[in-house]
């Protein structure tokens, strides 16, 4: 949109490893001096293809051609990626984004994908989407990039979700380790916010919503929250993920 001139990425990894994941956002938003983008002034015309059945979209008026029929379902608009942002209608249109990549390497499709699609669903302006790719990322992955963006927006949740922080001086454990193996135990516990952090000063703060923490504690010291509140102090580590999973089960039993 033009507003910025800078882009922060935070990971729970090495600091040395958001650098590549910045550089590729900054190619996809166009490169290291960036630009304003103006208003588009129309969408590029197209037609549906005869072999695809007419679906609701948007009934917005614009320039669009439907020959599929005399009662067509709803309207198809296409847009450049540049200008999609001035194109998503204001009113109570159903809005479904199919984006249509041209990309062989999955990661940098993840990329461009949560970097062009992200705001519209954390916006709540569109209500459905459908990644199409021309390279070679094809299938499962597909679908997998489309619930992992809906994940990432809260538009909607079919895993478990996680909180974790970039690693700082006061993590006193192997935060990657640790969430890799939080991820692993919990994964099917879909809904379930489940936060990972490095330690006791600002962890608790930044896990706000979340239904149960693993906070680092000290030297090989982890704290379990459920919610808010310490219910397990200084649990040492090679035992917490067991602590966190009891604590879980038994308050599912409860139920």
């Amino acid at each position: 949109e033009g507003i910025g001139d800078t882009v922060r990425v935070s990971l729970s990894e090495a600091p040395e490893r958001e650098i590549p994941v910045a550089r590729e956002i900054i190619r996809f938003i166009g490169g290291d001096a960036g630009r304003i983008m103006k208003p588009c002034k129309a969408p590029v015309m197209t037609e549906m293809p005869d072999r695809y059945m007419p679906e609701v979209v948007t009934e917005s008026d614009g320039l669009f051609r439907n020959e599929n029929g005399e009662k067509p379902a709803g309207k198809v608009f296409t847009f450049r990626a540049e200008d999609i942002c001035h194109a998503i209608p204001s009113g109570n249109e159903q809005v479904i984004l199919n984006p249509v990549f041209n990309e062989d390497d999955a990661v940098r499709l993840r990329t461009d994908a949560a970097a062009l699609l992200g705001r519209f669903f954390i916006a709540r302006s569109v209500q459905g989407l459908c990644i199409s790719n021309r390279g070679k990322v094809q299938g499962e992955a597909l679908r997998e990039l489309s619930f992992a963006i809906l994940q990432a927006t809260e538009a909607r949740i079919t895993r478990t979700r996680y909180i974790s922080c970039p690693t700082c001086g006061r993590t006193k454990f192997n935060l990657e380790e640790a969430v890799r193996r939080v991820k692993e135990a919990t994964s099917h516990l879909t809904g379930m916010k489940i936060a990972v952090m490095g330690c006791i000063v600002n962890g608790p703060g930044e896990m706000a919503g979340a239904d149960y923490g693993y906070v680092g504690a000290g030297e090989g010291k982890v704290h379990i929250y459920r919610g808010t509140m310490a219910v397990m102090k200084n649990i040492p580590e090679e035992d917490a993920l067991s602590r966190l999973l009891e604590l879980i089960e038994r308050d599912q039993t409860s139920l």
